[in-house]
């Protein structure tokens, strides 16, 4: 006679280990390059640290009320209307006067109290009433005209802090011993400038790691920023700009400069590369901007004719079109420019001209490339030699972590496979988990 409980209990136990396997092997087959998913300028460079205007609401004619998105919680708003008119606005979201005068153009500050709570809004408005149309013979509703110095929409936003990584994992002794080099030896205090910060970041570790460029060791995937640093300065290993890119994010949040891990890159099967370069992203609250770094050629921070910051994305898109007329990179000068055109010598911190130094991101900020801006915990991608994993627990959950569901954002020209790579990895997944529950619902019945 059939035991069709058994028989419905080995095919479960079939199909459970034909999920395992089809589990397993999309993991080693993957293509390596492919843990990241599509995201937008806006979500990528307007934290939740600087107030969003999310949407306005129409209370009446002349009057509208923001709604913010912010970290913090305002209590009151000052608001000075054309530079004489001031008036205070209670709770969270300020209400502001739009004057009924067809046309005419008003200024507003929006100030967060207390003082000093935080950046002012500055708008402007225009306003064109409905019977302003009629009179012009065009039917119409009243339109608003907004211009704003913040951002504007509902969109994905994420504090600062959701891209710093806190480093536990490296350990309270060797993190301690970070923060002594930090203080003692780069001569970094808390209260200085961001800029002042990433000069002597830059300038310590160019130096400290002169020797130490080539190609990296197996081990640096799995060991954390401070090993490898150390491996490093004492000879026992040589890094690419992923290591150099891996210290200076490691050191530069140490110093409490918030900073970011970043990578170009775009391959095919495992073995064509478009682009592979990496570098961080320093966050400077002084300008309230993403600032491009990158220590494996020197480049501190790049700047603008008006002095901001630029950003990965801005420096990529410029290079499309090879628009780098005044663009100026903040260098530390050692071995590498020393054919700069600049009234400095060797150790010197000089002002250059960034397309007589850009070589690296001409090559590697082309259409084909794919930025990759990856979130905590800052441990290198798996590839084809997984003994990490049992080397290094962080190294094993960051790597699960980020391919299953916490992808590195990516921002491209081209559409990218992202959103279909993490629905089968996720769909795979689930169905393991489901057969998993189903296995034991019929062990215990049986």
């Amino acid at each position: 006679m059939i035991n069709y409980r058994r028989l419905m209990l080995i095919s479960l136990l079939i199909l459970f280990v034909v999920s395992l396997v089809a589990n397993i092997w999309h993991f080693l087959v993957r293509e390596k390059e492919a843990s990241f998913y599509p995201s937008t300028y806006a979500t990528l460079y307007y934290p939740l640290d600087i107030p969003t205007v999310r949407e306005w609401k129409r209370i009446d004619r002349e009057q509208l009320q923001l709604k913010i998105a912010w970290t913090k919680k305002a209590e009151q708003w000052r608001i000075v209307t054309d530079q004489t008119d001031v008036q205070i606005s209670d709770g969270h979201n300020p209400i502001v006067t739009a004057f009924d005068d067809a046309g005419q153009l008003h200024n507003y500050t929006l100030t967060p109290l207390p003082e000093g709570f935080g950046p002012d809004i500055k708008l402007t408005i225009r306003f064109y009433s409905k019977e302003f149309y009629a009179e012009h013979g065009l039917q119409h509703s009243d339109v608003y005209i907004i211009r704003a110095n913040v951002p504007c929409g509902k969109f994905k936003q994420y504090p600062i802090s959701h891209w710093i990584d806190d480093y536990n994992y490296v350990g309270k002794e060797d993190l301690a011993k970070a923060e002594r080099v930090i203080r003692d030896e780069m001569g970094i205090r808390d209260d200085e400038p961001t800029f002042s910060k990433m000069e002597k970041l830059t300038r310590y570790l160019r130096i400290k790691l002169k020797d130490a460029r080539g190609v990296p060791k197996d081990d640096f995937r799995w060991m954390n920023p401070w090993l490898i640093y150390q491996d490093m300065i004492n000879g026992d290993g040589k890094g690419w700009c992923t290591q150099h890119g891996q210290i200076y994010t490691f050191f530069a949040n140490r110093a409490g400069v918030k900073t970011r891990f970043m990578l170009g890159a775009r391959t095919q099967d495992n073995i064509f590369v478009y682009s592979g370069h990496t570098w961080s992203e320093s966050f400077i609250p002084e300008q309230n901007r993403w600032a491009f770094v990158d220590l494996s050629h020197s480049h501190i921070y790049i700047t603008d004719k008006k002095e901001q910051v630029l950003n990965t994305a801005e420096l990529f898109h410029l290079n499309q079109h090879d628009a780098f007329d005044s663009t100026f990179a903040r260098i530390y000068q050692d071995w590498e420019w020393t054919h700069l055109p600049v009234e400095a010598g060797i150790d010197s911190l000089v002002t250059a001209p960034f397309s007589l130094c850009n070589q690296e991101l001409r090559n590697e900020f082309t259409a084909f490339s794919i930025l990759k801006y990856r979130r905590p915990p800052n441990v290198e991608d798996v590839r084809t030699i997984y003994t990490g994993f049992w080397k290094d627990a962080t190294f094993l959950w960051g790597n699960l972590e980020r391919y299953l569901f916490k992808p590195p954002l990516a921002y491209s020209f081209y559409p990218t496979d992202g959103k279909q790579t993490y629905f089968v990895r996720w769909a795979l997944l689930c169905g393991l988990a489901l057969n998993f529950i189903i296995l034991i619902v019929a062990f215990r019945k049986l």
